[in-house]
């Protein structure tokens, strides 16, 4: 099962709903049944609609985020909304202090754009009703009816309302919520970026801790949820930021391999030549050379000799690997730099390359991964 489908694109962006939203289907078709009558649709259509409005006001804050984000030249690869929130994902955080206060501060600001924009609505077009709805949810138990409210009518009350309580709950500084990248942003200033995320990622579990207390408190089952995803992704932010330190102290120098083997292309040369030529070769990875002695890409042996490749045995070799993909490194850069290209490029390895256009050797992914995991990488 896919963990989200795509329903379209907002402002460029790829929209998307987690495969969770299935179990609010699920919950308003049980709050919706009536034994012995069946579903009461009227029921089912008015809870669709107050999910529907939900999801709108979290739609637009994520939407805020993205777009001061691209005011930065950063993009948003997609936003996904899920039962209990949303969430866009950045191709990168951003490192400096200001530019990540200001995108963390652009959800809620949308949200009090929006109750602004209601509240003359509410309070001062002579429509009672609005306002009787606005007291009845405030005090449900309180001495306010309304008999005559149409549909609209609502939802404008519960609009306000839900931006309203979005963007006041996000500015609370506990981390993943947008107050807690803001406490974040400014530790950021006094301490370094690790030890800023860890206190603010640490205030963000104890947040979930009490969120906790009092979803027990008052038998809150939602709450609960929210309490344990703040908690979990507080946590791993910690352990993120944590890796990313780890990457960024390492220089490519410290892991470049020297120990690798070349495969020169031929146009002539096909691929049971080149088995036959690896067959005892050990494990490492393989720079594929051109003619001019060129990088044309990495690969390793596993690769050259999967089944997936047999259709190809009569060919030319240069007619399997393809055109060149292949970028360089410079032995001074970090592994973080080093680890965004791979993901960026989806490559095997990189050739390291000094001002010279020298090959020192290869960095490939399995060392990186050892060093973001705090484990020896293998022997060079």
């Amino acid at each position: 099962m896919k963990s989200s489908w795509q329903l379209g694109r907002i402002a460029g962006i790829p929209l998307q709903f987690h495969w969770s939203f299935v179990l609010v289907g699920l919950w308003l078709l049980y709050d919706s049944w009536d034994p012995g009558n069946g579903i009461r649709w009227d029921n089912f259509q008015w809870l669709l609609i107050w999910v529907g409005t939900v999801f709108l006001a979290v739609l637009l804050h994520e939407l805020g985020h993205a777009l001061v984000a691209r005011r930065w030249n950063i993009d948003t690869q997609k936003i996904v909304l899920y039962p209990i929130g949303g969430g866009a994902f950045l191709e990168r955080m951003p490192e400096d202090p200001w530019q990540e206060v200001s995108i963390a501060l652009a959800g809620p600001a949308v949200n009090f754009l929006l109750a602004a924009m209601l509240f003359p609505v509410i309070w001062w077009s002579g429509n009672e009703n609005l306002s009787l709805l606005f007291q009845f949810f405030l005090n449900p138990q309180g001495n306010i009816i309304v008999f005559d409210a149409a549909t609209w009518e609502y939802l404008i009350v519960v609009f306000f309302l839900l931006n309203l309580l979005l963007g006041v709950f996000n500015l609370i500084p506990a981390f993943p919520l947008d107050g807690g990248r803001v406490l974040r942003a400014v530790l950021s200033k006094y301490f370094s970026r690790t030890k800023a995320t860890i206190i603010a990622g640490r205030v963000g579990m104890l947040g979930a801790a009490l969120l906790m207390a009092a979803a027990v408190h008052f038998g809150d089952i939602v709450f609960g949820v929210g309490a344990i995803f703040v908690f979990i992704l507080a946590w791993v932010e910690i352990q993120v930021q944590r890796r990313r330190e780890r990457l960024s102290n390492a220089l490519v120098k410290d892991y470049v391999s020297p120990d690798f083997r070349r495969l020169y292309l031929s146009p002539y040369c096909s691929l049971q030549t080149i088995r036959e030529e690896i067959a005892h070769w050990p494990d490492q990875p393989i720079l594929l050379l051109d003619g001019w002695q060129h990088p044309h890409g990495v690969t390793d042996k596993a690769a050259l000799l999967s089944k997936e490749l047999d259709e190809y045995t009569t060919d030319a070799i240069t007619a399997v690997v393809g055109r060149a993909a292949w970028e360089a490194l410079h032995p001074e850069e970090n592994l973080l730099r080093a680890a965004e290209k791979l993901d960026k490029y989806q490559l095997y390895a990189f050739p390291v390359m000094d001002h010279y256009g020298r090959i020192l050797g290869l960095l490939d992914r399995k060392t990186i991964e050892a060093v973001i995991e705090g484990r020896k990488p293998p022997s060079k």
